[in-house]
């Protein structure tokens, strides 16, 4: 009994391993990952406007 719970959990880790693996290809592939720093420029920009309207 205790060999087919470590085999379920096993395969569980496998296929959660195989999906994590998926999501980064399809990430690199699609060019989600090339340019991370204008993300984060354009966030600064907007927090910015947003506390220059927010201020009297």
């Amino acid at each position: 009994m205790l060999e087919y719970l470590m085999l379920g959990e096993f395969v569980v880790a496998v296929l959660m391993g195989c999906a994590a693996l998926s999501a980064f290809v399809w990430a690199a592939a699609s060019g989600a990952l090339s340019d991370v720093e204008s993300a984060k420029h354009q966030v600064l920009a907007v927090e910015a406007e947003e506390d220059e309207r927010s201020r009297p």
